[in-house]
């Protein structure tokens, strides 16, 4: 696993640093899960969702974070308003 130092811009934005994207073919546009984990934020790749067979397969690729959110006490609608909130923030 490699380690690479970054900064967040004034614009709220993370560069993940080339050495990193090159070794992880991560291209322009990919899409990240960010996750808040204590005093640690860790973004995960979203990839080959589309392709899941079944929601099982979602499942599987979510489970720490599903079993994080349960420790947190954090429900579907908490995540539903979350979701909205930024919507209309970023509208």
């Amino acid at each position: 696993m490699g380690v690479e130092i970054t900064k967040m811009s004034s614009r709220g934005q993370v560069v993940i640093p080339l050495n990193i994207r090159k070794n992880r073919n991560i291209k322009e546009g990919e899409r990240f899960i960010v996750y808040d984990l204590e005093d640690s934020i860790v973004l995960k790749r979203v990839k080959n969702l589309e392709g899941a067979k079944s929601i099982d397969e979602f499942e599987e690729t979510f489970s720490s974070m599903w079993e994080t959110a349960k420790r947190r006490g954090i429900t579907k609608r908490d995540v539903a308003l979350e979701i909205q909130k930024s919507r209309k923030e970023n509208a």
